[in-house]
């Protein structure tokens, strides 16, 4: 790393108050390598995307989601490359961005100590004691507390050197050759079977041109699996959802996702399309819209689409 842990903890905390949310300002930092091998660090706030921010408001709820993108995952999608970087944040993540952070592919996991301190922080304790830890433990991420002034570490969890998390359901990429469109697209999410288990796909290109194809269903986060799934604590579930896993693996992989080709099987959830729109991706196409995992996706969809943030595009059930 160009700067020392210390210095990154602290350019996260430097922006903090920069954050647009009035009572819940969280801020974080990313660092790695990028794809030339060179080190990189950026930071970003908890923010509401502009399209979701001016046309619909940041008091509004989108279906059963907030409005707002995490600061974890606003660094993952800002990100050149999340392969084994390590992250900085201000204050313990939740378990949605844990699931995240692990799907990313990052390695380490450094808290501000003062965080800990925080209302938000007290009154989720236990989310991120029985969920957000857990995640991190069965993903192989490695935590500590950071104490900046004092240059203290504190380990909070510590992964075995060589542990390799299982992965239940992989995603599948695979590279793509020749020209694209939407007829191209169809047909080969056609040529794909899901066993009827709901599924996502994208094109993608990375920083030269090459394109990939990637595909996801739902699965357990990284290291759990179906039948070894601790019981979910309160509104949380150890499932990522399909769209989240192509955004967080694109950005794993550093890749963007081709704005027209982003294909759900069916609606999805509330914090997916809200992820979406933050990763600047506005178009989709959906197979089966009368289908969803909760009447929230179906409402937030309504609202995003009145709003003209996100356009559905013409797609025949797949």
């Amino acid at each position: 790393m160009t700067f020392s842990p210390y210095e990154l903890m602290q350019q996260a905390v430097d922006i903090v108050g920069d954050s647009p949310h009035p009572t819940n300002k969280i801020a974080a930092t990313i660092a790695g390598k990028d794809k030339d091998g060179k080190d990189f660090s950026l930071s970003r706030t908890n923010f509401w995307p502009e399209e979701i921010r001016e046309k619909i408001g940041a008091e509004t709820k989108i279906g059963n989601s907030s409005g707002t993108v995490h600061a974890e995952t606003a660094c993952i999608l800002s990100a050149p490359v999340t392969e084994s970087a390590a992250l900085f944040v201000t204050d313990p993540p939740c378990p949605n961005c844990m699931k995240n952070i692990a799907e990313a592919r990052i390695k380490t996991l450094y808290i501000d100590h003062k965080g800990f301190d925080k209302d938000w922080a007290q009154r989720n304790e236990d989310n991120f004691e029985h969920m957000s830890m857990r995640i991190a433990e069965h993903a192989g991420i490695s935590v500590y507390e950071i104490w900046r002034k004092e240059e203290k570490l504190v380990p909070i969890l510590e992964v075995s050197k060589g542990y390799a998390p299982v992965i239940e359901k992989p995603l599948q990429l695979e590279s793509h050759e020749g020209d694209i469109s939407s007829e191209v697209f169809l047909e080969f999410i056609k040529r794909k079977d899901h066993a009827d288990e709901p599924f996502a796909m994208a094109f993608a290109h990375d920083s030269v041109g090459n394109r990939y194809a990637l595909n996801a269903t739902p699965h357990p986060a990284i290291g759990y699996t179906s039948k070894s799934m601790d019981k979910p604590e309160g509104k949380y579930s150890f499932i990522l959802q399909p769209i989240n896993r192509l955004i967080m693996s694109a950005a794993r992989y550093g890749f963007q996702i081709d704005a027209d080709y982003l294909y759900s099987s069916r609606v999805p959830t509330a914090r997916e399309l809200v992820n979406m729109v933050g990763a600047g991706i506005t178009t989709i196409h959906i197979g089966d819209r009368e289908d969803s995992r909760d009447e929230n996706g179906p409402e937030a969809l309504k609202q995003l689409q009145d709003a003209e943030t996100i356009k559905v595009l013409p797609c025949t059930k797949v």
